[in-house]
């Protein structure tokens, strides 16, 4: 096998095996080890091309790995065939394999087969390609790096200085470290890769043992109805999940908690529509709980906001939260001109408008950060409510669109990562699961199981003390981009040398 070949199929394989420690698998073990096969690899290979098809072929199988859901959302909602699910699927595979095709170029371009720098310099080019992929595209965070770790809060605590893309960075700086032992055959890389975990592992059980904060304690419950979108497709079903919805919410106002917090996507109607909804919510107010419920808001001008309402004895809690960042072919259809054949999935109202920035829920001593469903895998967006004032983070979601293929995991998995980041902590509520409390350092302190009708009950602290992310950590990120384009522009730079470099025998590299 040509050793370009041999590169192209260790890109798959890393793929794979890196697809297997994120949920629905969870095989945590291989997130560092994933890597190093498709690392080696690249640390040999000659050929700028055959690192780029590498890159590609490593995207491509791990998110086809990864999300194969896309092809249930598409065929059973979108209203396409089989075939044309998994056409998109491939399609978003391979738009978002220009990330990793982009770092293994640089990674060869970086230096010589065999030199240092080309290992060094991947850690860099992985974290600034993730904080692009946040960003890009109006952004897709699924499934960083450091999501993969959120059942292991020992492991994400630095998340707290540098964010979920900081610890991305020291798990891939480890993988390339062990890739370069594996490479050279010395064992001292590898003993410097154990050097940081060993150290990763100290400041996380440090932080966990610390002393928590003696801030105010707040009760809450979750509701999670577990009513899918087929039950609620007639008028029938969409009565029986209003009742359905209302019955679970009086049975958890009758333990008078703090806060009640109601999944998006549970009411079929709007409040500024239905008098009916205003009443009965009212009533669940006056007992003195307030309520975080999922609302749908209209302008005059004929735009609607998938928004978040916070209502309390005394009415509603100020303005309400605006969703931010929408969700891919659930409220918009990303790169309508490729994607012309599939249809938005969520066409009870028309197109939703994106809010231009996050609206914080207040009412007393509480400061709520919203996220509506997908937008709670954006770490840019906790961190500014954070910074705003919020004491306590929220998300409400819809995740029955998506079937059982592991997405639902995926999503409570991100949301985890926020609560370390800004040392918040973070409730959940989903309509079929996963919901959940999350302490204000990772710990999940309560957590459903996917399509199971169950009521949460809990209490949280809302803090008040900031994180370092928060404050100036997310700056970290801006500073790994501009080190990876200097890289880039160093590899380009020396590929031009090489080019115009006159040949001298079949040893001279490859472009």
């Amino acid at each position: 096998m040509r050793p370009g070949a041999r590169t192209a199929l260790a890109g798959i394989v890393s793929g794979l095996l890196f697809a297997l420690a994120f949920p629905p698998f969870e095989a945590v073990l291989l997130l560092p080890l994933a890597l190093v096969p498709w690392l080696v690899r690249l640390a040999r290979e000659e050929s700028r091309g055959a690192a780029l098809l590498s890159g590609a072929l490593f995207g491509l199988a791990y998110w086809c790995a990864s999300i194969p859901w896309i092809v249930y959302v598409v065929t059973h909602y979108g209203g396409q065939g089989t075939a044309m699910g998994v056409v998109c699927l491939v399609l978003l595979a391979l738009i978002l394999a220009e990330w990793p095709a982009i770092v293994a170029w640089g990674t060869v371009a970086a230096g010589p087969p065999g030199s240092a720098a080309r290992l060094g310099v991947f850690p860099l080019l992985w974290v600034a390609s993730e904080h692009a992929r946040t960003v890009v595209y109006k952004g897709f965070p699924w499934n960083l790096t450091g999501h993969a770790l959120y059942r292991h809060p020992i492991w994400t605590q630095t998340a707290s200085l540098w964010g979920v893309f900081g610890v991305g960075a020291l798990v891939i700086g480890t993988a390339a470290l062990l890739a370069r032992a594996a490479a050279t055959r010395r064992w001292r890389p590898a003993l410097l890769a154990a050097l940081i975990a060993i150290a990763v592992g100290t400041f996380g059980a440090a932080r966990l043992g610390a002393p928590v904060s003696e801030r105010p304690d707040l009760s809450v419950a979750l509701l999670q109805p577990n009513l899918n979108e087929e039950s609620r497709a007639t008028a029938e079903g969409a009565l029986s999940g209003y009742r359905a919805v209302l019955d679970q919410a009086r049975e958890a106002a009758s333990v008078l908690p703090g806060l009640i917090v109601v999944p998006e996507s549970s009411f079929p109607v709007y409040w500024q529509r239905s008098p009916e909804l205003r009443q009965d919510l009212a009533r669940l107010a006056h007992g003195g709980s307030r309520i975080l419920f999922n609302d749908v808001e209209e302008e005059a001008d004929g735009r609607y906001f998938n928004a978040a309402r916070l209502l309390g004895p005394d009415g509603l809690a100020g303005p309400s939260y605006r969703k931010v960042h929408l969700v891919p072919f659930g409220e918009y259809v990303p790169l309508p001109r490729l994607f012309f054949f599939v249809r938005q999935i969520s066409t009870e109202i028309g197109a939703f408008t994106p809010a231009a920035r996050p609206e914080l829920l207040r009412s007393g001593a509480l400061a709520i950060g919203t996220a509506i469903c997908y937008e709670a895998i954006y770490p840019s967006l906790a961190r500014e409510e954070t910074r705003a004032g919020a004491n306590l983070l929220a998300t409400i979601s819809n995740d029955s669109w998506y079937g059982r293929a592991g997405a639902q995991e995926q999503h409570f998995a991100g949301a985890v990562l926020r609560a370390v980041e800004n040392g918040r902590w973070l409730v959940r509520a989903a309509i079929t699961g996963v919901s959940g409390i999350v302490d204000a350092r990772g710990r999940i302190r309560a957590e459903t199981r996917p399509d199971e009708r169950t009521l949460v009950h809990g209490t949280v602290r809302l803090e008040e003390e900031t994180t370092a992310w928060t404050r100036w950590g997310f700056r970290l990120a801006g500073v790994a981009d501009g080190g990876a384009a200097a890289v880039l522009l160093f590899g380009f730079a020396r590929w031009i040398r090489e080019r115009r470099r006159p040949a001298s025998g079949p040893g001279l590299p490859n472009p």
